[in-house]
This record gives structure tokens, sequence and C-alpha cells, in this order.
């Protein structure tokens, strides 16, 4: 392993040997930092001039065709922004972002977009992860039948480590998804580049989960005392349904529990309610194939794998269909992140 620290906010970041050399992202602030060669005592060098194409900043030795290949965002004519250089910079901020806005439908996309959302897990750590959260529980469960019983006992000490270390990772993963895909990407991160710590991996569960119970929690106190489905019930539900997708993305793009803020909440969904609705139901469609598959309650191994293909694959699609929403709206969000981070770093 190399440990090396971020030149943006000072995290110390582990990475593999073979990532010497390479690009990746700090698990802290996001920012692009290189990793320094085996053996060097030197941190990380300082980013590269901000004119150097977004695609070099990634899987700099991979081919780019099938990885996370950033949209292209139209550069206006150098003619007609010479006059604009003494410009101060939030102004050019605020020109990228509404140009962003409308690069949605030029860009890296070879196919047409309700296509090529199914394609987002087909990325190279895309692939390798997907294979990790489906093959490697049911495998170590085989093992555990298989081997002698002078190892089971250790082995099922082992196999619980790894099941809670690869739970706590696919939650910390997931989150990297819907941040890469705000961000204006398009097939799956590398995510085991920059190894996060275990207070990352606990923090993104806490806030994957808690999010939920936040929204579930009044309905299933309903349904605990009355024991019964009715009317309120059902209105606990919808309201739970309804607000947590935009909660959960802002928790999770906030990276701190302020992302509850109802203000900003309402805001954002009064701004764009027309795609919400549509990232909602996709929400529901999500929970009713849980519940359908979970209800089919077949044993075999083979449907297990399938079972959990199916289930893994639908959570990168809206992992990346949710950040795609942030890329696509963020100017009708006007989610104010730096002073967020300000705020953070004041505390």
């Amino acid at each position: 392993m190399i440990d090396f620290y971020c030149k943006n906010c000072g995290r110390k970041i582990s990475a593999p040997k073979i990532y010497s050399g390479k690009k990746l992202r700090c698990p802290k602030c996001r920012n692009s930092v290189e990793v320094p060669q085996a053996g060097s005592e030197d941190s990380a060098p300082e980013q590269s001039s901000v004119i150097e194409s977004p695609t070099n900043l990634r899987y700099s030795n991979f081919d780019l065709t099938l990885l996370n290949i950033r949209e292209k965002v139209e550069i206006r004519n150098l003619e007609d922004s010479q006059s604009e250089i003494s410009k101060e910079a939030g102004d050019i901020k605020r020109d990228s972002g509404e140009k962003k806005g409308q690069s949605e439908g030029a860009a890296e996309r070879k196919f047409p977009w309700l296509i090529d959302i199914f394609l987002y897990p087909f990325s190279l750590p895309g692939l390798k992860n997907l294979a990790i959260f489906v093959c490697l529980p049911p495998l170590m469960f085989v093992l555990l039948l298989v081997l002698p019983n002078i190892l089971v006992y250790l082995f099922s000490v082992i196999s619980l480590v790894v099941n809670c270390l690869i739970i706590l990772y696919m939650f910390w993963y997931f989150a990297e998804c819907i941040r890469d895909s705000a961000d204006g990407w398009v097939r799956a991160p590398q995510g085991m580049g920059a190894l996060p710590d275990m207070s990352d991996l606990l923090r993104q569960m806490v806030h994957a989960i808690g999010c939920l119970m936040f929204f579930l929690l009044p309905a299933m106190l309903y349904i605990g005392v009355v024991g019964r489905i009715d009317i309120y019930f059902m209105l606990l539900l919808g309201v739970a349904i309804f607000f947590y997708p935009i909660a959960f993305l802002s928790v999770i793009l906030f990276d701190s529990v302020s992302g509850f803020n109802p203000r900003v909440l309402v805001r954002s969904i009064y701004n764009t309610f027309v795609p919400y609705l549509g990232l909602v139901l996709l929400y529901v469609f999500l929970a009713w194939l849980v519940w359908r598959m979970l209800s089919l309650g077949q044993d075999s191994i083979l449907w297990i794998l399938v079972m959990r293909f199916v289930l893994f694959y639908t959570v990168f699609i809206v992992a990346h269909i949710t950040g795609r929403f942030y890329w696509r709206y963020s100017d009708r969000l006007q989610w104010d992140f730096e002073s967020q981070k300000e705020q953070q770093s004041c505390d």
C-alpha cells in the first residue's frame, strides 16, 4: 500500500501500489489527486491545470469507451469570450453551470439515454464491484457447507467479518456512484482506488439507513400502535415515499445530516416537481422489485445468484439516475455546497 496525503484537504489516503502515478479521487473532498511513486516520501503533486481534459484525470490506462466518460460541455467560441476575460471567477462558474444543464443531449453517450443508463455498471470497476456484491457472500456460504467441521467455526467468524465489510463498502460505493453521477460521469466509478477508512464506511451506511428510517418511522409507529393498515397509515407511508429520494440525494451530496433541511427540500421539490415525480416512481419500482423477489422464496443457489444480480444491478441504475437528477437540475435545486463546507470548517 502507498500512504500519502491529499493536498486539498489533508486527508490521509491509502492506495494499492498498482495505482502508483495514476489519478484518483480523494474520498473526503472528491478532488483529483495523483498517487506518488512507490517508496517516495513526497505527497501527491499539485493538480493539473484547469484546462486539462476531465477525462485525463481518471482511468488513464483503461479503455475509455466503456468507462466513466464525462459528457462534454460545449465551449464558448474564443473570439466571443476574449472580451469577458476580466470577469470574476464566480461569473465563469455560473456560465459553466448553465451550459452543463444544456449538454445532456450532446456528448459522449453512444446510445440513446434510455438505453445508455442501463450500461452504467459496464465499466471495469463497476463489473468488479457487481461481481463482489453478487457472488462473494453466496460463495462463502457454499464454502461453509463443504468445509470439514474443524474449520467451520473459524471460517464462520471470517465469513461474518467479510460480509460485514462488504455491506459497509456497498453503502459507501453506491454513495460514490451517486456523487460521481452528480458530477456528470456516465459509467460506474473506480471506488477501490482511494480506500476509505472505517469512519467513511460507517458514515455512508448511517446516512443511507438513517434517512430511510427517519421517514418510515412514523408509519411504523402508527401500525405498531393501531395494529392495522388504514388510510392514515397509507398517508404516512406516501409522505415517506415522496420525500425520501430528495432527502437521500441531499444527505449524500452534502455528506451530512444538514441535507435534511426542510426548507431546502420543499423548495427543491417545488422547482423540479415533474421530473422529481419520475424519480419517486423509480424508487417505488425498486421497493416493489425487492418485495416481489423476497416473496418468491426460492432456495436454489442459482436463483439466489440471479436474484442478487437483478437487485444490485437495479441499485446501480437507481444510484446513477439519482445522481444524474442533480446533474440535470442543479440550476433549479440551487444547493450551496460551498457555504456548507465553509460552515463545517468553521465548526
